[in-house]
């Protein structure tokens, strides 16, 4: 379907342009198939030499009557065909084809010129060797030659190559309004040079780079290719219906690729610079991030500091009060509550420590860490979490994993962190009456790491969420503070591993984080 749509499109573009030719051979004052032409071998470098060939060869044969001998336009298209080619070959390898900066416009307005005069030379030589016109007008018929390919280059290639990506007008009153408008001022500007009121100097040319600025700067790259067509054309039409002295026809080829590489180059630049200054917003964005990030760890440490203190007591008292409940023979349903009491002190304590620690960025032992008894411990602690949201939370372990290096800590952290996150996605048992389940599971990843996890049975990810997923104070719980997976992802990139998160294959969601296996587990398993 692309190779009838590509020789239908050449061949019309062709008949159109083909105006004020010389010698009646493909030289016009602005050659649009030239445009389509080097952006499809930018596409498909030398691949699109043959396509190129069997274009110019019919629309040789179909727009215009040649008076040459056979072997002229084959060899001749042959040898445009094969430059064209390999000139897009070669742009391909310095540009990005979807023309993204400036420097992508500027290699590729340059690079064209280098090669469609690479081109013309052998071109008009070989018409010139069949006795088409004399060798002293070969100078002349080059520039011709040039700058009309050059034109139909600087206009349609940027069309061909963005494509769907130019940004368009929104289709509504206002965009037809503004539609309206710029034709309207582009029309005026023509009839300014070609109507009754113009002279034969043509000096109100330049007021077509106005509206076609304008244009432009309002709406970048995208709306300058448009603008330039759009220009172009109406410049062709009125040249047309005014019959404007082939003589001059240099002059206005000269003022009209002046105009195309203005507005684009213009164009390239407005886009660039938003561009840019999108990039400046989202750093800005990022660094409120960070500086809000920065004075929660600051907090964070004032927090654990000042808490330590009534910490420490509150451990003294819970450890003598079950030291007097066991003197004085309390009931064992006390005792043991009490011991309760002092080991979740003690581990808040060392949660705290840790905490103190991960802030300061201080070093952490890495010491080798079973991944069954980490999960073990996780499950315990999640009780009370499993009774609060009615969710069952089981475990899937590999039992032949290794040891992995880490901090027991941070790491039960991590993990309750993303246990809570699952069971507060899926909200209360009267609002998704669902099977309430969370599993978190180990297993073996790549080599050197083992894989650590938890998946539910929730509604999956909101679109806000999943846009931003780890980025801090991003939220859609009413008292969240967005710092859940950001703290998670710090905790896993601090043990050198990686945090990702997607859909379950039975809806729901899975995060899913890697962590080394310790050296001497890594040693055990090469030997």
């Amino acid at each position: 379907m692309f190779i009838p749509a590509y020789l239908a499109a050449h061949m019309f573009l062709d008949w159109i342009s083909f105006i004020h030719a010389v010698s009646a051979i493909n030289i016009t004052p602005w050659n649009p198939p030239a445009g389509l032409m080097m952006g499809v071998s930018v596409l498909l470098g030398v691949r699109a030499v043959p396509l190129v060939w069997l274009a110019l060869t019919a629309a040789d044969f179909v727009v215009r009557d040649l008076p040459v001998a056979l072997w002229t336009p084959l060899l001749a298209n042959g040898v445009v065909a094969a430059g064209y080619g390999i000139a897009g070959w070669l742009l391909r390898r310095v540009i990005d084809p979807g023309l993204s900066r400036l420097r992508d416009i500027v290699l590729l307005l340059g690079g064209s010129a280098v090669a469609v005069l690479a081109i013309g030379l052998c071109f008009i030589a070989i018409h010139t060797t069949a006795e088409l016109f004399e060798w002293r007008h070969f100078p002349e018929v080059l520039l011709r030659y040039w700058t009309g390919e050059v034109i139909g280059i600087a206009v349609l290639t940027p069309m061909v190559l963005i494509g769907r990506r130019m940004p368009m007008l929104r289709w509504s009153w206002i965009g037809a309004a503004e539609i309206l408008a710029w034709g309207s001022l582009i029309a005026f500007t023509l009839w300014l040079d070609f109507g009754p009121l113009a002279s034969s100097q043509y000096e109100h040319f330049y007021l077509l780079f106005l509206p076609a600025m304008g244009i432009a700067v309002r709406h970048g790259l995208g709306g300058a290719v448009l603008a330039s067509a759009a220009t172009q054309a109406g410049l062709i039409a009125a040249i047309q219906m005014t019959g404007v002295d082939t003589a001059r026809m240099a002059h206005f080829q000269l003022l009209m690729l002046t105009l195309a590489v203005t507005i684009l180059l213009l164009g390239a630049v407005v886009s660039e610079r938003r561009r840019a200054e999108d990039r400046l917003r989202v750093r800005q964005s990022d660094l409120a991030h960070a500086s809000r990030l920065i004075e929660a760890g600051e907090m964070a440490a004032a927090l654990a500091h000042e808490l330590n203190q009534p910490l420490a007591a509150a451990m003294g008292y819970a450890r003598a009060a079950r030291k007097v409940a066991r003197i004085e023979g309390a009931s064992p349903r006390l005792t043991e509550i009490l011991d309760k009491t002092v080991t979740q002190a003690e581990r808040a304590d060392r949660v705290i420590r840790s905490l103190r620690d991960f802030v300061r960025k201080g070093a952490r032992d890495r010491n080798p860490l079973p991944v069954a008894t980490l999960i073990v411990d996780c499950l315990t602690l999640a009780g009370p979490l499993a009774s609060r949201h009615a969710v069952e939370i089981t475990a899937e372990v590999d039992p032949a994993l290794p040891a992995i290096a880490g901090d027991a800590v941070q790491l039960q952290q991590a993990i309750l962190n993303l246990v809570r996150n699952a069971a507060e996605a899926m909200g209360d048992a009267q609002t998704y009456p669902a099977r309430r389940r969370i599993v978190i599971f180990a297993g073996a990843a790549e080599r050197g790491f083992v894989a650590i996890g938890v998946r539910d049975t929730g509604p999956g990810l909101a679109e806000v969420v999943e846009r931003n997923l780890f980025a801090p104070f991003v939220t859609t719980k009413p008292t969240g503070m967005g710092l859940g997976l950001s703290i998670v992802r710090t905790i896993v990139e601090s043990h050198g591993g990686t945090l990702t998160a997607r859909g379950g294959t039975d809806g729901g969601t899975v995060f899913q984080f890697t962590i080394p296996v310790h050296a001497a587990g890594q040693a055990g398993e090469l030997a």
